[in-house]
């Protein structure tokens, strides 16, 4: 490990990077990108951790980026917890010998720790969400007492370290004032910055209805009637259950539901369509590396959380131009959708209930052809304005 750049460093890190999919991993490879335009020596450091268990490398380089993993020691046997903290700690060490980073934005919290314990400078922790509310919106409870006690200690070590990582990071950013006041009822002493995440513009644009039957087509999925997408780990959180229901209530059998994702509820999930008798209506479409398509071929989009830091789901929805409907924050609603669509001629209903989704859903599906037009092209210039990767690495990278 020698460094021959005269570059000044960046590192992105957390605990987790690709293969995997999701907000954080998408995160740190856009920031990735525009760091390495801003002509920044760009390293990624996260575990080897992946969904199947696959060998990793050690070291490669990916679009000009350069990704570090340390062996996350996923066996059963005793002590894998602390070998996993030593490759941490060892990996972190080299990095910050071989490349004397000037900033290192950092999305996990055990991660934070491991950073300042080095000596590293100017640590920004870019909060990805809050351990204490998260888990208690995600959490599927386990029926065995063992099970029971390792989720409490888990809970409680990850939300002890969090806590550690609030204090200890040089500098803290949140995505939405929601999150912004979730950590001061916790640290009320320490300065919090709230930042806009970016969306691929790129990526996700709009598609005309033309293009949206063809693209069904091309996907094998059923052409004609509208459609609704969910996207997320099939978690008690991400309340797919009510946009299952809300679908069943609204009583069109022309509409139909796609859910994109995988996790723990998936089994109760198709049990439900099963039970309501709309099996044939809700598509459960798995974990997709290229989600944009689905987007491109749906008609709306339903953010159907009842936690959510800020949801990158709903960014790249406006970026597409889909419609929304979602639940006002209120004391159960934890999620920045109001911050986001407050201003916008989306559906936010009042209350987070299966009678409310539906009649919001029965209210998009009977919007005129120039109404949905408008409303498109409306979204779409909300994330242009809004939502820049490009915005968020200079703001992090200048304010240290």
């Amino acid at each position: 490990m020698a460094n021959a750049s005269l570059k000044p460093c960046v590192v992105l890190t957390s605990n987790q990077y690709k293969p995997n999919i999701g907000g954080i991993e998408n995160s740190l490879y856009h920031l990735a990108q525009e760091y390495k335009n801003l002509n920044y020596e760009v390293i990624i450091v996260a575990s080897d951790l992946n969904p199947e268990n696959k060998l990793l490398p050690e070291v490669e380089i990916e679009d000009g980026v350069t990704i570090y993993r340390y062996r996350a020691e996923q066996s059963i046997r005793f002590g894998r917890g602390i070998k996993h903290i030593y490759n941490a700690l060892k990996l972190y060490k080299q990095i910050l010998k071989t490349y004397s980073p000037e900033v290192t934005v950092c999305r996990f919290h055990f991660n934070v720790v491991y950073l300042k314990v080095l000596g590293y400078k100017n640590v920004v922790y870019l909060v990805p969400g809050v351990v204490e509310n998260e888990t208690k919106a995600s959490q599927r409870l386990p029926t065995k007492t063992l099970a029971k006690i390792k989720d409490k200690i888990s809970f409680l070590l990850h939300k002890t370290v969090q806590r550690v990582a609030f204090y200890s990071a040089d500098k803290l950013y949140v995505f939405s004032e929601n999150m912004l006041q979730q950590i001061k009822k916790i640290n009320s002493s320490k300065s919090i910055a709230t930042c806009k995440p970016g969306v691929s513009l790129s990526r996700f644009n709009l598609e005309s209805r033309t293009n949206k039957l063809q693209l069904r087509k091309e996907l094998g999925l059923p052409h004609e009637g509208k459609v609704f997408l969910c996207i997320g780990r099939f978690v008690k959180a991400k309340g797919f259950d009510t946009a299952i229901s809300a679908l069943m209530r609204l009583g069109d059998n022309s509409v139909s539901l796609w859910l994109l994702g995988e996790g723990a509820e998936e089994s109760e999930l198709k049990a439900l369509c099963e039970r309501l008798n709309i099996a044939d209506n809700v598509k459960f479409l798995g974990r997709q590396s290229c989600p944009e398509i689905y987007y491109k071929a749906a008609d709306f989009f339903i953010m159907s959380s009842t936690y959510e830091p800020l949801g990158q789901t709903i960014l790249e929805a406006l970026s597409c131009g889909l419609p929304i409907i979602g639940a006002r924050s209120s004391e159960y609603i934890i999620t920045a959708t109001s911050e986001i669509l407050d201003s916008t001629n989306n559906i936010l209903i009042g209350e987070h209930s299966v009678e409310a989704f539906a009649e919001g859903m029965r209210n998009l599906t009977t919007l005129s052809e120039s109404d949905y037009i408008q409303l498109q092209q409306q979204n779409r210039a909300l994330a242009e304005q809004n939502f820049s990767w490009h915005k968020l690495a200079l703001e992090l990278a200048n304010d240290n």
